[in-house]
């Protein structure tokens, strides 16, 4: 056979060979490789020496001896290498990968059998073409025969780096990959803590980052303050649980997860998770240990989240309109301006003791400048007001007849602090309870900062006091995400009570002096009564205080014929709780309506309802009914459009003159008539005006304006007359002072609808007016209307020539006012003049002889006073 037909048929077989391996197998350790790739070399060794070859498994497969016949079989490899990269011939990565195994072996084999053959030296080069053909056929003589087991060994190595390094890139790039990933999920997190977030996102992140980790100082290192004396509450006689709060919370909740979640593509509208973190961790570091802990924990991880929410909805006209949220919300906290000491006990009568009750924390309703009441809130922080106290304190009772009256107190140790819990937990709903009975409220909130006590005060029945209590904590199944379309976080709650809020209508006057001559006082604070516990016994926990849940399986509700149930004993616990932690929201408590002069019963508290059968009355339609019956008794209902009248008016009236033409109430003045006199004087007017309001005190007597230091202005119509004027109402503590006004308004009789407004008279009230942010209204002064402060003019020269026009004219009649700050100054577009207002700092000095003597034509100053006094109707 010739080289070149031996040479060709050889690397043909070994390219076939190992091509054939590739295709069929993928892994080295893959037995037709391994299979195939020994016997590959077993053949080698075998005919190598046969066929006097120096190389193994290059020999057999009949490379030649020459350097390019050795070297063919790497490059026919190569090409086929080539042809799987150009896709010409794909066999499959298995051939890829052999082929590129065959081309590092084969080059490494080709390499040593052209150093053997350079060996040889120049006598093995000219041979003869004939000895070249028959070498191929004679036995390779021992001692030429090279070391096939270091070759193999070296082989073997050769691969085994080949799959170390392998092993190492593959490696190199599955980390590569993970940084990629982790660099990936990072910047998806970091974009996700930055952005706004939805609704649910928001509700659970402030859970998870804000009210979970919320942490308690011990007792020993909590700050004391000042213990008050205590001071008449009013008392509800009853406590009942509020059954229906958690279905109606529910409701409302709905809605707001339709205008605020949908379902669709929920809005981005809240703060960044990373936002809430730096809040979380601000809280982390100072526990709650005093009461100013517990307001910027409640201001800033609820209150302001709750605004914001509320912000937005009054965004969405639909929502602005079902929530009646007018131009949203705002929290503030303040004491009564004309009330720093409380002029009056519980009972309608004056006291001279400083009142105990602390600053109110309101939450309010705006309207452009307008500000309108809607809740206000208690907070106990909870080293002094424990969970434990509230769970074992709050249950179905009478609270007047088995924890007030009683007095004497338990020695059993259990009993005992049982007892202490009622009664710490029944002295702050007292004293939340009597500010929802003066500001008229139906609903409010006690809170923690661990749970909540949910209040109300049913409009007809205004001595029971509903409760429901809630720990979010507790309530919420932080691994169920469908938890969180409950409203039973903290945010959710007070969210809830302040839409409820919206929706409710204060109570009229005239209801708060009726439920107040009917309820119960008791004497008493929440400090006080803390103070007379032993501290050994606060630091124990009372029993039956775990937590439990006060919603119920349908299999547990009574049917509507069970017999009427007592109120539980001291020694049973009845659940009083919100759900279960992670319980299925199926069922809610619901209460029914209990006659108020059956104070032991207690039949709506096992009585349960499912939420189907509440579905059944849609939330609007409920809203619809309660509103309309609330407004059927709005005092505010009642339109109050009269319009003031003039300051000539006013004047004829009291100087028994002619009626003013210009006067917007002429014809209720003429009571139908074409007379032009006043048919009474101001006299009358006062016994009229004073008549009217004690008969109903809500009737044409509106607030106005801001309250001022010592005064709040109404406005009073008589309504038999029309007569309209302004009442400065002020307490019993202030009436003093203010009282001194009508001595000064008769001395400046002359300048009365020039320099000062005309003034009408002073009435005692029979009934309390409790007007938000100044206190009990007990007394008034009646007076035309001044106009409007002068801080919204201009302050020119004109104004400014008319104010010291006037400040002249009531100095020259021996009065120096002391307080002419711009509020007491205002502009009357009728007469065209600057009037002085509030007297109550003023002094009276000596005036000049000679307008004295010109003022004896007018009655002498005792006669003013003697006319102030009959004017004064007690």
């Amino acid at each position: 056979m010739s080289d070149v037909p031996c040479a060709g048929w050889r690397a043909g077989l070994y390219v076939g060979v190992m091509t054939l391996i590739a295709m069929r197998t993928s892994q080295p350790e893959h037995p037709l490789y391994v299979g195939g790739t020994g016997l590959t070399w077993g053949v080698g060794i075998v005919l190598g020496p046969a066929l006097e070859k120096d190389s193994v498994s290059l020999s057999w497969a009949g490379a030649g001896p020459s350097t390019s016949t050795c070297l063919l079989a790497p490059s026919v490899l190569r090409s086929i290498s080539f042809c799987c990269r150009a896709r010409i011939l794909d066999p499959g990565v298995a051939l890829k990968e052999r082929s590129r195994e065959v081309d590092v072996v084969g080059a490494a084999q080709a390499a040593a059998a052209c150093a053997s053959k350079t060996s040889e030296g120049s006598s093995g080069i000219r041979r003869s073409k004939k000895e070249k053909t028959s070498s191929c056929k004679k036995p390779m003589d021992s001692s030429s025969s090279p070391d096939y087991k270091a070759l193999f060994l070296r082989e073997v190595a050769l691969r085994r780096r080949v799959e170390e390094q392998r092993e190492l890139e593959r490696r190199r790039r599955e980390q590569a990959e993970d940084r990629q990933r982790q660099a990936e999920e990072g910047q998806r997190q970091e974009r996700e803590r930055n952005q706004q977030t939805t609704f649910e996102e928001f509700i659970q992140s402030c859970h998870r980052l804000l009210s979970r980790p919320l942490r308690v100082e011990a007792p020993s290192r909590s700050t004391t303050g000042t213990i008050p004396s205590p001071t008449g509450k009013y008392c509800p006689t009853r406590l009942r649980f509020w059954g229906d709060c958690s279905v109606r919370q529910q409701e409302i909740y709905n809605s707001v997860l339709r205008y605020l979640q949908s379902d669709v593509v929920a809005p981005r509208l809240f703060s960044p998770i990373v936002e809430l973190e730096g809040l979380g961790r601000r809280f982390a570091r100072r526990p709650i240990s005093s009461e100013q802990d517990l307001e910027s924990y409640e201001r800033f991880a609820v209150e302001d989240h709750v605004h914001d929410i509320i912000a937005e909805l009054c965004k969405l006209p639909e929502a602005r309109k079902e929530f009646q949220l007018g131009n949203g919300i705002r929290f503030d906290n303040h004491a009564n301006a004309l009330d720093d000491v409380e002029g009056g006990s519980a009972n309608g009568q004056p006291s001279t003791s400083r009142p105990s009750r602390p600053d109110q924390f309101c939450i309010h309703r705006t309207d452009g400048n307008t500000t309108t009441l809607l809740t206000t809130v208690e907070y106990k922080p909870p080293h002094k007001l424990s969970v434990e106290n509230l769970r074992a304190g709050l249950r179905p009772m009478n609270f007047w007849e088995e924890v007030v009256k009683p007095e004497t107190i338990p020695t059993e140790e259990k009993e005992k602090l049982t007892y202490n819990a009622e009664r710490l937990a029944g002295s702050v709903l007292v004293q939340e309870y009597h500010v929802m009975i003066q500001e008229g409220l139906e609903y409010s909130y006690v809170t923690n900062g661990l749970a909540l006590v949910l209040l109300r005060v049913p409009y007809d029945d205004p001595s029971t006091l509903d409760f429901y209590l809630c720990e979010p904590n507790m309530d919420v199944c932080a691994d169920d995400d469908s938890t969180f379309r409950q409203p039973k976080t903290a945010i959710g709650r007070v969210l809830c009570i302040c839409l409820m809020s919206f929706s409710s209508t204060p109570r009229s006057q005239e209801w708060r002096n009726a439920a107040q001559a009917k309820l119960h006082v008791w004497k008493t604070n929440f400090e006080y009564t803390r103070s007379q516990i032993p501290e050994e016994e606060l630091k124990r926990t009372p029993p039956r205080s775990e937590y439990t849940s006060s919603e119920y399986t349908g299999s547990e509700y009574l049917p509507s014929s069970s017999p009427v149930r007592t109120a539980p004993g001291r020694g049973r616990r009845v659940p009083t709780r919100s759900q279960v932690n992670c319980a299925p929201p199926d069922t809610a408590p619901r209460s029914e309506s209990m006659d108020s002069s059956d104070s032991d019963s207690q039949a709506a508290w096992g009585r349960k309802r499912g939420f189907s059968e509440v579905a059944s009355s849609p939330p609007t339609q409920r809203l619809t009914r309660e509103n309309h019956t609330r407004n059927s008794q709005d005092y505010r209902s009642r339109q109050h459009a009269n319009m003031f009248c003039t300051q000539r008016c006013l004047l004829g009236l009291q100087q028994g003159g002619l009626l003013d033409d210009r006067c917007p109430n002429l014809r209720f003045h003429q009571q139908g008539g074409q007379g032009n006199r006043h048919l009474i004087n101001t006299e009358r007017l006062v016994q009229l005006i004073k008549q009217q309001l004690d008969t109903n005190i809500d009737y044409k007597c509106t607030p106005m304006g801001r309250c001022g230091a010592y005064g709040a202005p109404f406005k009073v119509t008589c309504a038999a007359y029309g007569y309209t004027v302004v009442g400065k109402g002020t307490t019993s503590r202030l009436w003093k002072e203010v009282s001194r006004e009508a001595e000064v308004y008769h001395i400046l009789q002359r300048a009365q609808g020039s320099a000062v407004p005309v003034f009408i008279g002073a009435i005692d009230l029979a009934k309390i007016y409790f007007l938000h942010g100044a206190g009990e209204i007990r007394h008034m002064l009646l007076l035309g209307w001044g106009g409007e402060i002068t801080t919204a003019l201009e302050n020119g020269s004109a104004l400014r020539h008319e104010i010291s026009k006037s400040v002249k004219e009531i100095r020259s009649l021996g009065v120096l006012h002391q307080d002419l700050r711009p509020d007491n100054v205002l502009w009357n577009a009728e007469l065209q003049r600057a009037l002085i207002i509030d007297f109550h700092r003023s002094m009276l000095v000596r005036r000049p002889t000679a307008k004295r003597a010109r003022s004896l034509k007018r009655p002498a100053y005792g006669a003013d006073m003697c006319e102030a006094k009959r004017l004064r109707v007690r």
